[in-house]
């Protein structure tokens, strides 16, 4: 039942053009309701700081009512980027799930190519994300141009390797949330078998249809149940938050 609160950040980038517009703000709060089966079991939250050069990415989830009397999670994340173009400088995180805990921090040096960890030095592949900034990474892409069943192929930092997979898109779906009903693009990733996924597709996310590209649902199959999280709360949004009426 590990990363249950963590399912949301593990989503495939798509191409970034430099200097592109982003989707979102310095300012922006995002607050995520996290469910395992019918259990109400944590909190994700989200947060947008930073400087005239960068992007500070601010991510902690926390397990929440009768779930934090069996298994704690106590998570914090943290990614430095590139204003200019969302590449990571550098991520952080510490984490507490149970009796499971890691720190680590990452260097991504472009000059050399290289990701340099606490533990290990490896090579830097092109278009690479760490585990956190992937999420403002997707936000900031044009989805106009795609059509259903199209793919886009991703890297992504975790643990000391990259992680390669695919994003397919699923095209327009309307979905009933707290705000009312929003207009979303669905996507889902390919994920890794064995870890936390059974199968390879059991992950669906939608994100809002509009300027903000807010994640607004993800469900997915893991190996001991099911996730669902459920955006619920939105401050300093880009764009005015608006359902359809």
């Amino acid at each position: 039942m590990k990363k249950i609160v963590l399912i949301l950040f593990l989503i495939p980038p798509l191409i970034l053009a430099q200097n592109v517009p982003t989707a979102f703000k310095t300012g922006e709060k995002l607050t995520y309701k996290v469910q395992y089966g019918p259990v109400v079991a944590g909190v994700a939250n989200l947060e947008v700081t930073g400087s005239q050069k960068e992007f500070t990415y601010l991510a902690k989830g926390r397990s929440t009512g009768v779930f934090n009397l069996f298994f704690k999670v106590r998570d914090t994340y943290k990614s430095v980027v590139d204003k200019s173009t969302l590449k990571p400088i550098w991520f952080y995180r510490d984490i507490k799930e149970g009796n499971y805990k890691k720190k680590e921090k990452v260097f991504f040096n472009y000059e050399l190519q290289q990701a340099e960890s606490t533990r290990d030095t490896i090579s830097l592949p092109k278009n690479t994300q760490d585990i956190l900034s992937i999420f403002y990474y997707l936000r900031s892409q044009n989805f106009n141009t795609l059509k259903v069943g199209d793919h886009i192929s991703a890297q992504m930092y975790l643990d000391d390797e990259f992680i390669h997979s695919n994003l397919y898109y699923l095209g327009v779906d309307t979905i009933k949330t707290k705000f009312g009903r929003i207009s979303c693009t669905k996507w889902a990733p390919e994920l890794q078998t064995g870890r936390v996924f059974e199968d390879s597709q059991g992950l669906e996310l939608w994100i809002s249809n509009d300027a903000n590209k807010i994640p607004i649902q993800v469900k997915a199959k893991v190996m001991v149940g099911s996730i669902k999280m459920e955006l619920i709360e939105v401050k300093g949004a880009r764009e005015s938050f608006k359902s359809i009426k």
